[in-house]
């Protein structure tokens, strides 16, 4: 009793005067109020919330609204697979919980990992760049090959030459690809390309013109040749199609061919208005060649005979009416012959050639139905190693043999080597006016020209012998022409020649006009002035 008396004693307030003691009575309270308890107080709790700020220094940190309370994820994490507080989602609002979470293995782990797929990436984008520069490069051989007709099996051994001279790309065989059918994959990779530039370039002509053409390969397979002329940005393009197989030569086959491509390029015939073709019956036919039935399908198509081949055809009527042409065409194909199977044979001839004269000699040509106007290159090379085919035969017939006999009878008369200067003379106005209509831009004011050109040199040429005839009059002496002894050379020989000369100048001529009418060559000098854009009026300055 007496500690308590103390304690309440020492908590009992002092006298504010005279440090005496003063009695302080409390109010009285009610008997209601003193029996309602009365609660302790409530300590106030402290709210925190995610600050944006944070994200400047922990660009990894987001915050999301989960059950109604933010909560924190970590990007790194949950992007690495990581199983953490930060990936199910931290209540903890504090910039410490964060720095915290920032030093903790998963996450150190977790940010490494994002840098080493980085380098991993830009390696293999660097791998990826190099490969494909690579393959390009190879790609870029195999266009080569296909545009200058060079074999497949051939890829590897350029390769290899690449290689040798240590050309960018081929210095390693890393990347390299050899197998055939690599190969025939970059092929017909390049051919999907080529197709689907040309497809764009079909779509954006409004009418297209076709070139076809029959021909064989090497197995004697009919094929079908197809080019089309377009309009490209206001130029005109001649572009490959294809070569086609066809199983017969007939205008319907061809046409039902050409209308079958043509379809599946989504042209329609309908667009097609020009048909360009060697001029065969089968081509040009009035009621039943390939232009009459494209005519059926496209009113306005027009046909076009191509002007190289009226020329080559004109030389070849001409030579169709003279016998002597003809008999003399056959002879050099076989003195071509005789000479292209045996090699004893034609190192003979080359040395007699060097023997006889300073200058090489020119190997012997063919004439070829199929390429035009060869007659003149197969002529040029009888008329320089006339003397040694000669001397060469004649040493083949003293040794039996028969061949050899029957031809030295055929090149050694008069009326041979004459022709052959003859023609010396007549074939180079044939061939040069052949290849001016083989330019690629033919210009239509030289055509009419070029023609008359022509006409009047062979008609120059058929009264008055030209400068090979000339020259080998006046080396003919005595029955001999360049110590070569030439037989069957009387007056009636000679006559026939004359007569034979004329009337072959002369068919040339008349093939000329008859190929080349003057209503014709009218036309084209009208057309040039019309579509020739240097002879449309120069506008004046702005």
């Amino acid at each position: 009793m007496a500690n308590q008396n103390m304690i309440t004693h020492f908590f009992k307030p002092s006298s504010s005067s005279g440090g005496s003691d003063v009695t302080h009575t409390p109010p009285p309270v009610s008997e209601e109020a003193a029996a309602v308890p009365v609660a302790p107080a409530e300590k106030r709790r402290k709210t925190r919330a995610f600050r944006p700020d944070w994200k400047e220094k922990f660009p990894w940190v987001r915050c999301d609204i989960v059950e109604d309370e933010e909560r924190l994820f970590c990007a790194q994490c949950e992007k690495s697979g990581r199983k953490n507080g930060f990936t199910r989602g931290s209540a903890n609002m504090r910039f410490s919980s964060l720095t915290e979470h920032s030093q903790c293995n998963d996450h150190i782990s977790a940010a490494n990992l994002k840098q080493l797929q980085m380098a991993m990436k830009g390696q293999c984008e660097k791998a990826t760049d190099s490969s494909k520069k690579k393959l390009c490069s190879q790609m870029k051989v195999v266009f080569h090959m296909a545009k200058h007709d060079i074999p497949g099996h051939q890829y590897v051994g350029m390769t290899e030459l690449l290689r040798a001279v240590q050309a960018p790309d081929f210095t390693t065989s890393e990347g390299l690809y050899r197998h055939s059918e690599s190969i025939c994959d970059m092929e017909m990779a390049l051919e999907d390309v080529v197709l689907k530039g040309l497809d764009e370039k079909i779509r954006a002509s409004d009418y297209i013109g076709i070139i076809i053409d029959e021909t064989v390969n090497i197995t004697v397979d009919k094929k079908l040749i197809l080019y089309v002329k377009l309009q490209v940005s206001g130029r005109v393009e001649t572009c490959f199609v294809g070569n086609y197989d066809v199983h017969s030569g007939t205008a319907q086959c061809i046409f039902d061919k050409v209308a079958e491509i043509l379809r599946g390029r989504n042209v329609e015939l309908s667009r097609v208005i020009g048909l360009g073709s060697d001029g065969a019956s089968v081509m040009m036919g009035r009621h039943a060649g390939v232009g009459a039935l494209l005519k059926k399908e496209s009113a306005f198509s027009i046909q076009v005979h191509c002007v190289a081949h009226r020329t080559a055809l004109a030389a070849i009527d001409a030579a169709k009416a003279v016998d002597r042409v003809g008999a003399y065409k056959r002879t050099i194909s076989a003195v071509y012959s005789f000479y292209k199977h045996s090699a004893s044979r034609t190192n003979r001839l080359r040395q007699l050639t060097a023997t006889l004269s300073e200058e090489d000699m020119t190997s012997l040509k063919q004439p070829c139905a199929v390429r035009w106007l060869s007659l003149h290159r197969a002529v040029e090379s009888i008329k320089k190693n006339w003397p040694a085919l000669v001397m060469e035969l004649n040493e083949e017939a003293v040794g039996g043999n028969a061949q050899a006999q029957g031809l030295l009878g055929q090149i050694q008369p008069y009326s041979f080597i004459a022709l052959t200067h003859t023609l010396a003379d007549v074939l180079p106005v044939m061939t040069k006016l052949n290849l001016v209509f083989q330019k690629e831009d033919v210009n239509l004011a030289t055509i009419r020209p070029m023609v008359q050109a022509s006409v009047s040199a062979l008609t120059h040429l058929r009264d008055a012998p030209g400068p090979e005839e000339q020259r080998y009059q006046t080396d003919f002496q005595e029955g001999m022409y360049k110590g070569i002894q030439v037989t069957h050379e009387g007056d009636r020989s000679v006559q026939a020649f004359k007569n034979a000369r004329t009337r072959y100048i002369q068919h040339l001529i008349d093939a000329l006009h008859a190929r080349f009418p003057d209503d014709s060559l009218d036309l084209l000098n009208c057309f040039d002035v019309l579509l020739n854009p240097s002879r449309y009026p120069q506008t004046a300055g702005k």
